[in-house]
């Protein structure tokens, strides 16, 4: 068996996170038809785990592929002992498996790394929320679970961006991580086909409309399908050109992919990604950008024809219950697209608007350290009052600062600008252009998306912006 898998090039680390994708994807869909299954979770946690123990890189593995098909079902799935709730996810599990066998390659020399200032500044905030915890648990007697909740978010979940650079310093494990990143993706296809054929998407309901409508694909896909898309563009564009099949194939994908990120119905998704094609655009070499100009001239010209021939058959029977489909749903994605210039009528801007500036109010009487973690803000206007936390008001840069200040806030941009700005002016060319202009797509999609979710705050959405930054930090110092 093992000199097959060496035949086909596939590695121990490969098996092996294949095996705890397939262990984990039992328990959670067992969880579905029979509900929590104690032996299957024991033996999924376990084995899951000591894998990840033993072969950390093969954990990360797992962790990406899992969180972009099962996503808060990997990632928040809790268990209860009796009447207790236990917030140990399946992804703790594996992550804690994969920081501590990195950290024992580390102490025995397997693994060298040289911290950079980058580093540095990302202890120093790992260190500050520690110290806001403890602060705003003990002193200030703030709401425990939701101070520990914001400790696991900001300090726990961004270790990821060290394992990063710990466990990926050669192209090839590289190489395997797109690979299971973008095989996530392309499983995602599955949900769009059950969002159109079933006409909702299953699991949006966790993020319901302000407007009328239904998301024909989860919020969360559509964001990892926003992650994948320009790194399987890039792969086109830098390809090699006897690989016919694969590109087929991918243009395909590309494909199936805007048709469900446009089922989203996420605006600042669509946003996001129109500005990272423009900043794309302005930094490829110039090569690449006649390229990516006839890809995208490739991927419009399906949706045009198509679009031609939809509208002629509506255009044939007005009355037909197609017509009267085609131009419901029209009407949706047209709503969600001008309500972005009519922000006052939406809902979801106006109750982002009042939060913010009641937030803002609070943050005024200490705007240096901000309230502390595990606060909530009153929020009141004429016909709405609550108490809202101050980690979840949609908007992660302003969480941040608000929670921790501007010392925290500080922190966490020099960070981000420190590590974007030396992949950015890294120069090497080739192969490597492909992987840095992957990731800093990426990156902008994160830099990009943030003010309109709790991206930090949720550790479905913030993994892969950890371990893109920790990607930025490392490939320069790759090896070719």
């Amino acid at each position: 068996m093992e000199k097959w898998f060496k035949k086909k090039h596939i590695s121990a680390e490969s098996v092996s996170a294949i095996f705890i994708i397939i262990l984990i994807s039992l328990f959670i869909a067992a969880n579905f038809v029979a509900g929590f299954t104690w032996p299957l979770f024991i033996l999924a946690m376990a084995a899951g785990f000591l894998l990840s123990l033993v072969y950390p890189r093969s954990g990360v593995l797992a962790i990406v592929f899992l969180t972009m098909v099962w996503e808060r079902f990997f990632t928040l799935q809790t268990f209860f002992i009796g009447k207790i709730e236990y917030k140990i996810y399946p992804l703790d599990f594996l992550l804690g498996g994969v920081l501590i066998g990195a950290l024992v390659q580390y102490v025995f020399g397997r693994i060298k790394i040289e911290f950079k200032k980058a580093d540095w500044i990302l202890s120093g905030f790992v260190v500050l929320n520690i110290i806001y915890f403890v602060f705003s648990f003990l002193i200030l007697k703030s709401n425990a679970q939701l101070a520990f909740s914001s400790l696991k978010n900001y300090a726990f979940y961004s270790l990821l961006y060290f394992v990063t650079i710990m466990l990926f310093q050669k192209i090839d494990d590289i190489k395997r991580l797109f690979r299971f990143f973008l095989s996530g993706a392309a499983v995602i296809v599955i949900f769009i086909v059950i969002g159109y054929v079933g006409g909702e998407g299953l699991w949006s309901g966790y993020t319901p409309l302000s407007t009328s409508g239904v998301r024909k694909l989860a919020f969360t896909h559509g964001l990892y399908l926003s992650l994948a898309f320009f790194p399987a563009m890039l792969w086109l564009i830098f390809r090699r050109k006897d690989e016919k099949m694969k590109m087929k194939m991918l243009h395909l994908f590309l494909l199936i992919w805007i048709i469900g990120i446009v089922g989203t119905l996420m605006r600042h998704l669509w946003i996001a990604m129109a500005c990272t094609f423009l900043l794309l655009i302005l930094f490829l070499p110039k090569e690449k950008k006649k390229e990516m100009a006839k890809l995208v001239f490739k991927l419009l010209m399906p949706f045009a024809i198509a679009g031609i021939f939809i509208f002629y058959i509506a255009s044939m029977n007005p009355q037909s219950n197609f017509s009267r489909a085609l131009e419901k749903s029209s009407g949706i994605v047209s709503e969600r697209a001008v309500s972005l210039v009519s922000s006052e009528e939406d809902e979801s801007f106006s109750w982002r608007s009042l939060v913010w500036k009641n937030a803002y109010e609070d943050f005024k009487s200490n705007p240096i350290f901000g309230i502390g973690t595990g606060e909530r803000i009153y929020v009141e206007s004429k016909n709405y009052k609550d108490f809202i936390e101050g980690r979840n008001i949609h908007n992660s840069y302003l969480a941040v600062l608000i929670q921790l200040g501007v010392l925290g806030i500080a922190m966490l941009l020099l960070f981000i600008f420190l590590n974007v700005r030396s992949l950015l002016f890294s120069k090497r060319g080739g192969q490597y252009d492909f992987y840095k202009f992957s990731i800093l797509s990426v990156l902008a999609i994160y830099i990009l998306s943030i003010p309109f979710q709790p991206y930090l705050e949720t550790n479905l959405l913030a993994i892969f912006f950890w371990i893109a930054l920790g990607l930025s930090r490392i490939l320069p110092e790759v090896k070719s």
